[in-house]
């Protein structure tokens, strides 16, 4: 059974110390292949005795998630993979009680927008040192989770496509249109744009938003979802997954 570690967050009014003792284990997602010796981080995780774990699919997800003695897990992912683990861990209650650390494969914009820094060595060192507070992501009525931003588009490519979205009290679009997109913006808000046209779109900032459409293909996070979908409903959840960053004066 995980036990969960009381989360790190710092006093009120007093700026993020940085803590001792964190036990990490390296989840590592999306990679089957063999991790190069030559490669830093290898080479510091094991100077720090760190346990490695490989997951390629949410079957290996869950079967590591269910290992955690608590333990911080540092999640190795591209933004498809970090996506992947996130939706497993909130399916099992664990993403606002299982401390998290993280080493991306590329730029995610939102990470970058939390202050987390670009190199994957001074990730590592947050992942060890750093404080964890809840932060935000975005939610659907599915079940589903987006880090930095999701995609609508038909389920047939090429063919017309008709989209009914509200965002809070704005209407977004009412016809056809070509793609819809959903970003997080900070704390209770996201931004939707629709593209009407080669050269034509419209945007929307609020708590949610709310669509009706024909069937449509959603890739969240650049992870796309297994059935087409015709109506959904997203929302920017302001504390939801905890998370180790550098400063908790940063977005959230």
């Amino acid at each position: 059974m995980y036990t969960a570690p009381t989360p790190s967050q710092p006093r009120a009014g007093r700026h993020p110390e940085r803590v001792t003792n964190v036990r990490l284990v390296h989840l590592r997602i999306g990679s089957t292949g063999t991790e190069p010796t030559a490669d830093p981080i290898a080479s510091r995780l094991a100077e720090l005795d760190v346990r490695s774990v490989r997951a390629s699919d949410p079957a290996g997800i869950d079967a590591a998630l269910g290992t955690l003695d608590g333990e911080r897990v540092l999640l190795d992912a591209d933004l498809a993979g970090l996506n992947l683990a996130l939706h497993r861990m909130m399916r099992r209650d664990l993403l606002g009680a299982v401390e998290t650390a993280v080493l991306t494969r590329e730029p995610i914009g939102y990470l970058r927008e939390l202050g987390l820094p670009a190199g994957r060595a001074d990730q590592l060192e947050l992942a060890r040192t750093g404080r964890t507070r809840l932060v935000g992501v975005i939610k659907d009525d599915s079940g589903g989770v987006c880090v930095d931003a999701a995609e609508l588009t038909p389920w047939t490519p090429g063919q017309p496509w008709w989209v009914r979205a509200v965002v809070d009290d704005q209407r977004l679009c009412d016809g056809e249109v070509r793609s819809l997109s959903v970003r997080r913006l900070g704390p209770g808000e996201l931004r939707a744009t629709v593209r009407l046209g080669r050269f034509r779109g419209r945007s929307c900032r609020g708590r949610s938003l709310q669509l009706a459409c024909d069937e449509a293909r959603i890739v969240s996070d650049g992870r796309p979802r297994e059935r087409p979908r015709a109506k959904r409903t997203f929302w920017s959840e302001p504390e939801l997954w905890l998370l180790a960053t550098p400063d908790a004066g940063q977005l959230g």
